[in-house]
């Protein structure tokens, strides 16, 4: 996963491969570092280069002999910050197309990991009050425990209200997470009605979480929206106040 989210920040194949090595290595010349990733040497010494340049390895002389290591990992955000500052000069150009094109279907469809965080952060800027529906235990580990803390402690700052119906076999600290968060409640499906998948409703419409393929799939429908808020509360009246394992 760590290869992937290196390459997005702009790094190439080898040298995603050679700043690893070198960081599992310690201070190495060229050739230790070759010899570890199996890249031919002119790919590692070009690879280290650019590295260099983009001030995430460093190197020093010791006999006559060049030695890289890698600089703080922390300046890997200077990265991220640069790509934000080149989406931000095109980004109001994108809105305007935005509003400018046809519009477009009230049904759309976001696969990945990446999808469900980006309709979770965007139901919290477009409602204030969510409700959720069957969420299985490892949903929060899938999505990142982390990004999900963040995600809920943005979404406390915005006092946007979250109603939650998880399955009865949920992570006994994550329960006591939620319980300690305002602006949200919590209760719990008997194991007969446990869902496999997720469901949101916010005030636009609704989104169905699908585990297996990770998949959402979101609906634009104030009518949609109106109608499984009803369903949820209706589940809600039956839903246990504490999991037997509290």
């Amino acid at each position: 996963m760590k290869e992937k989210i290196l390459e997005d920040l702009g790094l190439s194949k080898n040298e995603v491969t050679t700043y690893l090595k070198l960081l599992e290595l310690g201070p190495s010349t060229a050739v230790e570092v070759a010899k570890g990733t199996r890249l031919h040497r002119p790919n590692v010494y070009d690879a280290l280069n650019k590295l260099v340049k983009r001030s995430l390895v460093g190197y020093f002389m010791k006999d006559k002999v060049k030695y890289y290591e890698v600089l703080d990992p922390d300046q890997l955000m200077t990265l991220l910050k640069a790509k934000e500052l080149e989406l931000q000069k095109v980004l109001p150009e994108l809105k305007v197309l935005q509003l400018t094109a046809k519009p477009s279907s009230n049904v759309a469809v976001f696969e990945g990991i990446m999808g469900a965080r980006r309709m979770m952060t965007d139901m919290i800027n477009n409602t204030k009050n969510l409700y959720v529906l069957g969420v299985p235990k490892d949903y929060a580990p899938v999505l990142g425990e982390g990004w999900v803390k963040q995600w809920h402690e943005t979404r406390v700052k915005k006092k946007v209200n979250f109603h939650h119906i998880v399955n009865e076999d949920y992570y006994p600290r994550r329960i006591k997470f939620l319980r300690s968060l305002k602006h949200t409640s919590i209760k719990f499906l008997p194991k007969k009605y446990n869902a496999p998948n997720v469901l949101w409703i916010y005030d636009k419409g609704i989104v169905l979480n699908f585990m297996q393929p990770f998949v959402c799939v979101r609906v634009l429908s104030e009518d949609a929206a109106k109608s499984f808020r009803q369903y949820y509360k209706m589940l809600e009246s039956i839903a246990l106040e504490k999991a037997p394992q509290e």
